[in-house]
Formats: structure tokens, C-alpha cells, sequence
């Protein structure tokens, strides 16, 4: 299992440790380092800029590629593919494997306050991952992990969440027509028996209507390259195809909505021709200051694994709940770029207020960033459980806002947001 530690620029020794992982399922945390909150960003001609809003200035940050298969993480078995074959339950043991044995090697760190966080599918990284170290440390076996709890912007984490919150995204947004959304609510949501083949016609109406729009951040631009990047980053190429496989369309279907959504198959997914990411990490120089396989072509998401399906479409509503209930003082944050249509707002929205905590002082705060608003904020009583927009954000936070990231990242560690 591959990882990249970066120490934070304050005091190492004594600031928090927090592990970063992407979404997909299947793409590498090395995204997050370098298009995201790491300490540096890739130039056209493979040098590096220091990246002003990095997370590591104020904490230690542990950027992993996983499960196995994704990025430099590898098997070395006679048939590696026996080792690709993954779903919620393994990743989560993988990645508390992993942390514990970065604590072996690097003992220095057991006793700062540990954080986990990530995006997108990180909705079903994150809790499940929270979940085994609470178990893990509850029954004592291993060293016990000093552990506070997670941080996770758009998460996948119920079924509407996704695929219908992005169509209610689109006429919230008024890039539908509202006849057709209006007769998608009466077939598809309202009617008992929906009809499969209406309902199909009118997801693939929605998806045509709202054109050439960047799914990530609707407001924001789009690559104009013909490549996959014009249509999305490669985590939302990942997690549609992943959520698409999971429904019950038919095969025509199928591959009517990929096209009108602008998906490749991730078999056929080639990197943007101007992702500088990749073409750095391939470098042989950077692979051996990686001490990592040169013979690895390194990629942003997996084509190898094969994740199972079904695992995406399940809720972890009773995960949070569980992480709440018991008692065990975790800081768990949800946070959502409100631009983003891939796990929209209204999606997270829906669950988190379905939970049916009760309201910590004001609801809906007003957050402001340098006089301006930044997003809103609600707290729930007795969980140490918030929830905060990010105004303006896409799918992730911080590529789209990273000043605003930062500010986050730093009060969220402060229990500003999540003390009631």
C-alpha cells in the first residue's frame, strides 16, 4: 500500500495526523495532492509551485492510494487480480491495516490526535473506516489508535445522494425544463409502480437538456479538450460509472445515459492530455525519489479493480448513527461544495436532517470567508456531528475554493464546527 506523508510546517511532533484518501471507487489519493490541498501543484514543464492553501500548515497529512490496485499500491501475488476484488468491508480493513503499520514505522506519531478525511466516494470510505477503528479499539487487540474523527466534502452515502439528487440539482438550478421535470416527479418519484421505460426516457431527457455543463461545478467552466477532463475530473468518471452499473436500466439505456453524461468507461478512460499530474508521477526520476515500482504506469483511477457494485447503492445512515450513538466523541464534519451536481447538496441535505438529531443553537449559521459568505453552518446537540456548505464549491472543495478549504480545515480541527 502506497503512501505520501508530508509533515506539517508548524510543529510535527505535537500537531494532528490526518489521512487522506479520494473517492471513486479507485482513485488515488495523489489527486488530492496534487490538484487539491497538498503542498504542491505540477507545472507544464514538470517543475513544482508551492501551493499557498496546503492542509499540511497546519497538520501532518498521510495522502494514501486505495485498495490495492490503485496508483503505486500493488500486489505482488503470483495472480494480483485475487487482490483486486474489493468492496466497502475489505477497503476498511486495508486502510486500518495501513494506518497501524504507519504507526509501527513511524512510532513518533501514535499519540497525536488522528483524522481521517476525504470526497466524494470517501462517503462510504470514511464512516466504514471510522466504524472499524472504533470496533478495533473497543476490543483492545491492537494498539489503540488515538483516534477524533473524520472530515468528508460531497460523500456518496445514500442512493438518492447521487443519480436523483443530481436531477433534483439540475431544475433546483433551472437547467431543466419544467415540464419534463415535472413529469419526471409524477412517473418516477410520486408514482407507485414507476415505469421503467418512461422513467429511463426522462433521466435521459434531463441529461441532454443541461448541455455541455461541468457536472463538478456547475458554474464553472469546462475543459475544452476532447478528452474525459471536458466533462469531469476522474472521480466522477469513477462514481457514475460505478452508480450507472448499480441500477436496473436497460442495456440500450445504459448506454445512452453514459453518452449524454459524457462518461467513458473506465476500461477506455484516458487521463486529459493537459493532466500534468500524471505525466510528473510517471516520471523515473519521481518514481525512485517514491521508492516505488518504476514498472507501475501510475493513473488516476484504477482500471484494474473490480469494486462491487451493490456496496454504492447502500446507505450509511445506520454507520453514522452508529458512530454517533455510541458515544465515542468522534468530530465528524460533512461538508458540501453547493456547485456540485455529482453529490449535490440537497442530496446530503436529505440525509443528514433525516437522522433526526436535534439542532445545536441556530440553525443554518451564516459562514463568512475575508466579509463574504462562505457557506452556512447547522450543528446537532449532543453529537459532535456538523454539517457546512461551501458556497461556490464544486464536487471538490478544495480545487474549486482552496482558501476557503484551508479556513475550514483549520477550524474543523479547532471542534469549531462540530462542538456544540
Amino acid at each position: 500500500m502506497h503512501y505520501w506523508l508530508v509533515e506539517s510546517m508548524q510543529n510535527p511532533i505535537t500537531d494532528p495526523i490526518a489521512f487522506w484518501t479520494n473517492g471513486g471507487p479507485g482513485c488515488s489519493g495523489l489527486i488530492g495532492f496534487m490538484t487539491e490541498q497538498g503542498p504542491f501543484r505540477p507545472n507544464a514543464d514538470m517543475t513544482l509551485t508551492f501551493n499557498q492553501y496546503a492542509w499540511n500548515q497546519v497538520s501532518n497529512m498521510v495522502f494514501i492510494e486505495s485498495p490495492c490496485g490503485v496508483g503505486f499500491s500493488h500486489s505482488n501475488a503470483s495472480d494480483p487480480m485475487s487482490d483486486y476484488g474489493d468492496d466497502d468491508a475489505s477497503t476498511a480493513q486495508l486502510n486500518y491495516d495501513l494506518i497501524q503499520s504507519f504507526f509501527v514505522r513511524f512510532p513518533d506519531y501514535m499519540q497525536n490526535d488522528l483524522y481521517i478525511t476525504s470526497e466524494s466516494y470517501g462517503g462510504h470510505y470514511m464512516p466504514t473506516l471510522a466504524q472499524k477503528i472504533v470496533n478495533e479499539n473497543t476490543a483492545a487487540v491492537n494498539p489503540h489508535l488515538n483516534f477524533h474523527g473524520f472530515a468528508v466534502g460531497n460523500p456518496a452515502t445514500t442512493f438518492y445522494s447521487i443519480i436523483p439528487a443530481s436531477l433534483d440539482t439540475y431544475w433546483g438550478h433551472q437547467l431543466v425544463a419544467k415540464p419534463t421535470y415535472d413529469r419526471y416527479q409524477e412517473e418516477c418519484v410520486q408514482a407507485k409502480l414507476p415505469n421503467l421505460t418512461i422513467c429511463e426516457t426522462l433521466y435521459l431527457d434531463m441529461y441532454l437538456q443541461i448541455g455541455d455543463l461541468n457536472p463538478y461545478a456547475l458554474d464553472w467552466p469546462v475543459c475544452l479538450e476532447a478528452s474525459p477532463a471536458k466533462h469531469g475530473r476522474a472521480q466522477r468518471n469513477w462514481l457514475m460509472n460505478h452508480m450507472l452499473g448499480g441500477m436496473k436500466l436497460s442495456a440500450q439505456m445504459h448506454g445512452a445515459m453514459s453518452k449524454a453524461i459524457g462518461l467513458t468507461d473506465v476500461e477506455n478512460y484516458v487521463p486529459c492530455e493537459i493532466d500534468y499530474t500524471t505525466a510528473y508521477l510517471n516520471l523515473p526520476e519521481v518514481k525512485a525519489a517514491l521508492h516505488v515500482d518504476a514498472d507501475i504506469v501510475w493513473e488516476e483511477c484504477a482500471r484494474n479493480i473490480r469494486y462491487k457494485q451493490s456496496d454504492g447503492t447502500t446507505s450509511m445512515v445506520p454507520v453514522y448513527q452508529y458512530l454517533i450513538d455510541g458515544q465515542y466523541g468522534l468530530n465528524i464534519l460533512v461538508f458540501s461544495g453547493d456547485d456540485d451536481s455529482v453529490c449535490g447538496t440537497i442530496g446530503t441535505q436529505d440525509w443528514v436532517w433525516s437522522m433526526g438529531y436535534n439542532v445545536s443553537g441556530k440553525m443554518w449559521q451564516e459562514q463568512t470567508y475575508e466579509g463574504q459568505t462562505s457557506g452556512y453552518l447547522t450543528k446537532w446537540a449532543g453529537t459532535k456531528f456538523g454539517f457546512l456548505t461551501v458556497h461556490r464549491a464544486g464536487h471538490e472543495v478544495p480545487a474549486y475554493t482552496p482558501d476557503v478549504a484551508l479556513d475550514l480545515w483549520i477550524k474543523y480541527l479547532a471542534g469549531e464546527y462540530t462542538n456544540a
